[in-house]
């Protein structure tokens, strides 16, 4: 049995496919296996990953599904301790799977092992973004954040599979991979963000995530927005709604949609209180950036007749 099987689900990606292949294959451990699923794809694909001559390389094919039953389907083929992610157009950093490795299997400063753990990225490609500044999350504070937003990259993840398992594994959701991490989190799973990049985030107009549809499907799905809840419940003591859920809301005037925000703000403060400075600060700065985008959005909104 391997020790890490790295899960790969592949759409029509037969131009991007080989290199992010090749590098996974170069910073791998021996005791790893990659697992490519090809999900329907209308090219290639399946031809450039069975074109590795390397047994660590499996490969199945099956008729298009959606990424979350692929990866359901891949966990379900592999039977190793560890599972990482990795998308079939992003590049793997060189040291990326030995520092997480290392992380999953250190004990943590209460004696606790870590569930799972992502990196940060860097982007490339169309609109990306400068080299952030290394940024770490800690185990004790990775729950509020996600109260905020999704702090990682999908494809940087590597976690305990048992601890995957025991949340259910993936949702058809628009966001499957935000849906589970407020699982992970509301099950109690502690979660961590290493400070180095550990991915090449390749950027373009042609994925899901830069379509308006999508985030707006996500934004208004009752299963997240359920999962949501649940966590902020356990953390603040009361449920709430994602703020990108209040910003869509029409049943809401602005100002209505101000007081909801403004009552959730005062209990996220509250609590963010009592974790360590450094992690209050960062987690105020990123509520505030929050604040900002709802209030741009709420500029916009055409004002409500009172008559």
């Amino acid at each position: 049995m391997p020790r890490l099987a790295i899960l790969v689900p592949v759409h029509s990606a037969e131009r991007t496919l080989g290199v992010a292949l090749s590098s996974t294959l170069r910073d791998m451990p021996w005791d790893a296996t990659i697992a490519v699923l090809d999900d329907g794809s209308l090219d290639a694909s399946a031809t450039v990953a069975r074109s590795f001559d390397d047994p660590r390389v499996q490969v199945r094919t099956r008729q298009n599904g959606g990424v979350a039953s692929a990866l359901n389907e891949l966990l379900d083929s592999t039977d190793s301790e560890f599972v990482a992610r990795m998308d079939a157009d992003d590049i793997v950093i060189p040291g990326r799977f030995r520092r997480q490795l290392r992380a999953l299997t250190r004990r943590t400063g209460d004696g606790a092992p870590l569930d799972a753990v992502f990196t940060t990225v860097v982007q490339f490609g169309d609109g990306a973004r400068p080299v952030p500044r290394p940024s770490w999350i800690a185990p004790d504070d990775f729950a509020m954040h996600l109260l905020l937003t999704n702090p990682v990259a999908h494809p940087t993840l590597m976690a305990r599979r048992t601890a995957l398992e025991r949340a259910g594994g993936y949702r058809q959701v628009p966001t499957e991979d935000y849906d589970l991490w407020l699982r992970l989190a509301a099950d109690g799973a502690r979660l961590e963000r290493l400070r180095l990049p550990g991915l090449a985030y390749r950027m373009h107009p042609g994925q899901v995530t830069a379509s308006t549809q999508w985030r707006q499907a996500s934004w208004s799905d009752p299963t997240i927005g359920a999962a949501y809840s649940q966590l902020s419940e356990l953390l603040l003591g009361a449920p709430a709604r994602r703020i990108t859920t209040l910003a869509v809301d029409d049943s809401l005037d602005a100002e209505g949609k101000r007081e909801e925000f403004s009552r959730f703000a005062a209990r996220f403060i509250e609590v963010a209180s009592r974790h360590r400075a450094a992690a209050e600060h960062a987690l105020r700065r990123k509520l505030s950036e929050r604040a900002r985008w709802l209030e741009g959005r709420l500029d916009k909104e055409p004002a409500r007749d009172a008559s």
